[in-house]
């Protein structure tokens, strides 16, 4: 009696288990990579714009840029409370920090926080922009941005 061996050829049909597990690893790459972009996704807009959707950019980073309101300047220390204003919308500002020279009533801004439901936004940096006098020409910073906002 001969024992015979049967040759059983592999099977050469996909590999499920490599798939899935390809596709796997796909998805936490792109799951990680969405999660760290929305994380570090931050709005410029001017304190207008935001005023028409602030819910929308609650707790969300911001840079908001408009003009210091005329005589809603104060300091205490290094703490200053102000407003900014663009196109008839105002919004308070608190920043805790050093200002650069160029802040004082009137000067166009950019202040860099986040977003809260009520008029309040705290401020984390503070960027006053140089006067115009110091530009070639051409339109203050903050209508030149308006302008190229405008569809």
């Amino acid at each position: 009696m001969s024992q015979e061996k049967s040759f059983v050829p592999p099977q050469k049909g996909i590999r499920w288990g490599w798939i899935v597990a390809g596709l796997v690893v796909v998805a936490m790459i792109a799951f990680f990579f969405l999660n760290g972009v929305e994380g570090n996704i931050q709005y410029y807009m001017t304190a207008s714009e935001y005023k028409q959707q602030q819910p929308k950019y609650e707790g969300k980073k911001l840079k908001l840029a408009g003009r210091v309101k005329l005589g809603s300047l104060k300091s205490v220390g290094e703490k200053y409370d102000f407003v900014i204003e663009d196109l008839g919308k105002e919004i308070s500002v608190t920043y805790l920090g050093q200002a650069p020279d160029t802040f004082k009533d009137g000067s166009d801004v950019v202040v860099e926080g986040r977003g809260r439901l009520d008029d309040k936004f705290e401020a984390i940096s503070l960027m006053a922009k140089c006067a115009s006098k110091y530009q070639a020409g051409g339109l203050p910073p903050l209508e030149q941005m308006r302008s190229k906002s405008i569809r």
